[in-house]
């Protein structure tokens, strides 16, 4: 695919690797018969410029590390359909997976090393006065993205694998930010002998350096303005890294026992206030009630599902996202009502009951006991919570947080796909509750997933969304909220978590909460749960809040809900049942972070004498 000098673009997928850039892909093509030389890529402006921009084939969308399936069909918010023998899902839920199959991080260890290194490359290239770009300015600006780019791409890495390694050329200054560093092993040497996985604080602090190196060059903008840079490093960006990183070098997983949360709770005050600064807030208006509705979800549904918002524009119509990737952010079209319908065949990973039990009644109080939700493992006993007046368990989806219509279908959920629907979970009805394997069209659990789905979605107008959203400020915001929290700032944890509950019309946590600090992270955690739903962040957010030897809680057994009636549907019957009796794996210590390739580990020990693979792996 020709790039027509243009040298970035909206989006690209390691699919697409290498084939963006048809001048260096002809170096490529000519390397080995000798017609274009190396060296000769760094002597033409377009070749310097197309270099960088295969930097960012490492971009990708949601469930593309994972087999093809979300992450969150591993945690307790959702069960996948695809759990017939062989699948990812099921490999996982029956324990039947090793350091050579476990589909966390798949081929991203590889991939990113290898992009990180021509990062490097470029970066030694760059600074050399001459080699040739359009001015001055394009080169400060190329050599900015590259560093926030590292930057992203370690933190990718991180959230994986935990701390790697840092490696320094001798004579090589790791403060003039230009290290060869996290090689991959298909070039190691007997000059790696002393190489070691460094501490996470150290890790960290390099991601951070990166970020301020990139900060500091005046070309690096607050936000990209035109559509086709969507992919190009901001500042905005690099400061949302920092806060993050920071935020996770403060969790129990890497802390090594040392309190960060002070320091987190600073970097993160900071930046959102400086990104506040620069326009960047929260989707509270919905612009298209004809789609959406008037009730109080629809801004937050329009988000999450409206294509046209534009994030890249001088005016921006999305001030919240501040770095998205791909067209598509989920399941769309076919792939969401079961397959009882024209045209459809799955249903992907459906909702749980226990992410149902998540959302609040429209009086903002909790359905459950959040400190003890469950009296048995099974999760079939919950433990209601008695402050609440107006959840009924016979009458389940009334005066339910307005979230909860938006991102799941069930029974009594209307519709439209080639004609009016109304969902029938019955084992009679359409959208019935199988536990057939085999049967990928229909739901585990009594629930489908529709929170990017449009709700003008149907079988004549199929639609894709606005794509996944590396960073936005709905999750800085409860970031900040967390990082106040556990470094003793409770009311302005609280104050944070208010401005997520106001877009959706929910109350304000009690005042009373910014006194107890054990039952405003329970509050905390059960909003961040909720807002950011079926987003892959709950996946790392249960390993990240466990200790090393810990394993990774609540997620053994989930359930889901039968409904049987006999012409009645207001009598409906609801009843929790177990989607298998056997324990779902997963949750075991080790699967916190996911195992460095076999090969990688083999090389690095006959070098340097060390195991460097993960806690539990082989």
């Amino acid at each position: 695919m020709a790039m027509k000098n243009k040298l970035f673009f909206a989006f690209v997928t390691l699919a697409l690797a290498l084939s963006s850039c048809q001048k260096v892909s002809d170096w490529m093509e000519k390397q080995d018969t000798g017609d274009l030389q190396y060296d000769d890529i760094w002597k033409e402006e377009n070749y310097v410029e197309g270099w960088l921009n295969n930097c960012f084939t490492g971009l990708f969308g949601p469930g593309w590390a994972f087999g093809g399936e979300p992450a969150w069909c591993l945690t307790d918010e959702g069960w996948s359909s695809y759990d017939a023998s062989g699948t990812t899902s099921h490999r996982v839920y029956d324990g039947n997976f090793s350091t050579a199959s476990w589909p966390g991080g798949r081929a991203l260890y590889g991939g990113l090393l290898y992009l990180i290194r021509n990062i490097n490359i470029f970066m030694h290239y760059i600074v050399i006065p001459d080699t040739p770009v359009k001015d001055e300015p394009s080169r400060q600006r190329m050599l900015a993205d590259a560093y926030v780019l590292r930057a992203y791409y370690m933190f990718s890495l991180f959230k994986e694998y935990g701390p790697l390694y840092l490696y320094n050329e001798d004579g090589v200054d790791p403060e003039d930010g230009h290290p060869e560093y996290l090689r991959y092993t298909t070039e190691l040497t007997d000059s790696y002998v002393n190489l070691r996985r460094v501490p996470a604080e150290d890790y960290i602090r390099w991601i951070i350096a990166d970020c301020d190196r990139g900060l500091a060059i005046e070309e690096l903008p607050w936000r990209c303005e035109q559509s086709n840079e969507a992919a190009r490093m901001t500042r905005a960006i690099a400061w949302t890294l920092k806060a993050t990183a920071l935020m996770w070098l403060a969790s129990p997983l890497f802390n090594d026992g040392k309190d960060y949360w002070e320091e987190a709770y600073q970097m993160n005050k900071t930046t959102l206030a400086l990104l506040r600064e620069h326009g960047f807030a929260l989707h509270t208006k919905c612009t298209n009630t004809s789609v959406y509705g008037e009730g109080p979800g629809n801004a937050f549904r329009q988000y999450h599902t409206d294509g046209s918002l534009s994030w890249t524009s001088p005016t921006p119509s999305d001030t919240e996202t501040i770095y998205a990737v791909g067209g598509s952010s989920g399941a769309y079209g076919n792939n969401y009502i079961g397959s009882r319908h024209t045209y459809c065949s799955a249903c992907g990973t459906c909702p749980t009951q226990e992410m149902v039990d998540c959302y609040e009644t429209i009086d903002g109080v909790p359905v459950l006991d959040l400190a003890n939700p469950y009296a048995d493992e099974y999760h079939l006993q919950p433990n209601f919570n008695p402050e609440n007046t107006l959840y009924n368990d016979q009458h389940p989806y009334e005066n339910r947080d307005p979230r909860f219509e938006e991102c799941v279908m069930h029974h009594g959920t209307p519709y439209v796909w080639d004609k009016s629907y109304v969902m029938d979970i019955s084992a009679e009805g359409r959208n019935y509750r199988s536990t057939l394997p085999t049967d990928i069209g229909q739901s585990r659990t009594g629930y489908y997933y529709c929170k990017t789905i449009p709700p003008n979605c149907t079988l004549n107008a199929l639609t894709s969304g606005p794509g996944l959203r590396a960073y936005k400020m709905s999750e800085l915001i409860l970031n900040y909220a967390e990082c106040a929290l556990e470094a003793g700032h409770l009311e302005e944890a609280r104050e944070a978590v208010n401005e997520i509950r106001d877009r959706v019309g929910m109350p304000a946590l009690p005042a009373s909460l910014a006194t107890d600090k054990e039952k405003l992270r329970l509050r905390l955690y059960n909003e961040r749960r909720v807002e950011l739903a079926f987003e892959e962040v709950r996946y790392y957010d249960l390993r990240r809040r466990c200790r090393p030897d810990e394993e990774i809680p609540g997620i053994k057994y989930a359930t889901g809900i039968d409904v049987t009636y006999a012409g009645d549907w207001s009598a409906a019957t609801y009843t929790r049942v177990l989607i298998r009796e056997e324990e779902r794996h997963g949750y075991e210590a080790k699967c916190k972070l996911s195992p460095l390739p076999k090969g990688e580990v083999s090389n690095l020990k006959v070098i340097t004498g060390v195991n460097f693979q993960n806690y539990g792996w082989e």
